[in-house]
């Protein structure tokens, strides 16, 4: 036992070499306390022998504790940024995706941002519930732009998000050589799928069944989906083929947030501030 204790006696003394920092000092009971906190860098350990033996050992002082509490914390943000952005590398198939963000957010249409970032913050719920978005509206009111600052933001949360568009899918179930299980085994792992552009497929009979498969495979993981269309409700929920009723059924069951983006054009809008600007340099 003796020699036992000896062990952990100059385990100890090694530990206290170099704890020892300028200003520190010893106190009344003969232990080091630090010189900024004025806590204490050592304490004495009673070890259960026979005889009974005191070992001195090094402990932490609060401004210690604190310094590493802070680096820990700092570490794990960092981590939680590079966690979010390779998340934001696999899910998001379109760097023009990635600017889309509530900061870049105009309000002009301030009900239905004010729904986009609210679904935001009950992700929790809308996931539990499996409570997808339906944005529908004409060409350029920015549907587009708020289903990406849904999933940039969920994103930012480390939530897996990803945005692809139906073409896109297309390209990728056509696609030579392509794994078109795996394809959509994937999909399905994001916990939120945007897909946009529904309606700008092609008309085909494949098109058609391929993209009830993405639909109806998503309908079965119980995650959500949010979708953007130029359709409007009336076409959705009259379809011109069956095809495409089976399809539309689908995403209006899966999307009960139904958003329509009015108003003009916004790339019309920018062409025109565009064109204003460079007849303004050009002095045309």
């Amino acid at each position: 036992m003796n020699d036992f204790t000896d062990v952990l006696e100059t385990i100890a003394q090694n530990a206290r070499r170099g704890h020892e920092r300028a200003g520190d000092y010893r106190g009344e009971d003969g232990l080091l306390y630090c010189g900024r906190c004025r806590t204490r860098k050592e304490h004495r350990l009673e070890l259960d022998t026979d005889p009974p033996k005191v070992v001195t050992v090094p402990v932490m002082c609060k401004c210690e504790e604190e310094r590493q509490e802070a680096q820990r914390k700092e570490e794990e943000r960092i981590k939680f940024r590079q966690d979010c952005e390779r998340l934001r590398r696999d899910g998001i198939t379109d760097p023009s995706y990635l600017v889309n963000t509530f900061a870049q957010d105009d309000n002009r249409n301030p009900a239905v941002s004010d729904v986009c970032r609210k679904y935001v913050d009950h992700w929790e719920e809308m996931k539990a519930d499996n409570i997808g978005i339906l944005f529908y509206g004409g060409v350029g009111t920015g549907k587009s732009f708020l289903a990406c600052c849904i999933a940039n933001a969920l994103i930012d949360r480390c939530v897996k998000a990803s945005v692809t568009n139906f073409p896109r899918i297309m390209n990728r179930l056509q696609g030579f050589g392509e794994d078109k299980q795996g394809f959509l085994d994937k999909l399905n792992r994001y916990d939120c799928l945007v897909i946009d552009d529904l309606g700008v497929e092609r008309d085909t009979s494949y098109s058609v069944e391929q993209i009830y498969n993405v639909v109806d495979a998503r309908s079965r993981s119980g995650k959500p989906l949010i979708v953007t269309t130029n359709l409007s409700l009336d076409d959705l929920r009259n379809p011109s083929s069956m095809g495409y009723a089976r399809i539309y059924d689908r995403v209006l069951e899966m999307c009960p947030i139904k958003l329509k983006l009015a108003g003009d054009s916004r790339r019309t809008v920018n062409a025109a501030a565009r064109r204003d600007r460079a007849k303004e340099i050009l002095g045309m």
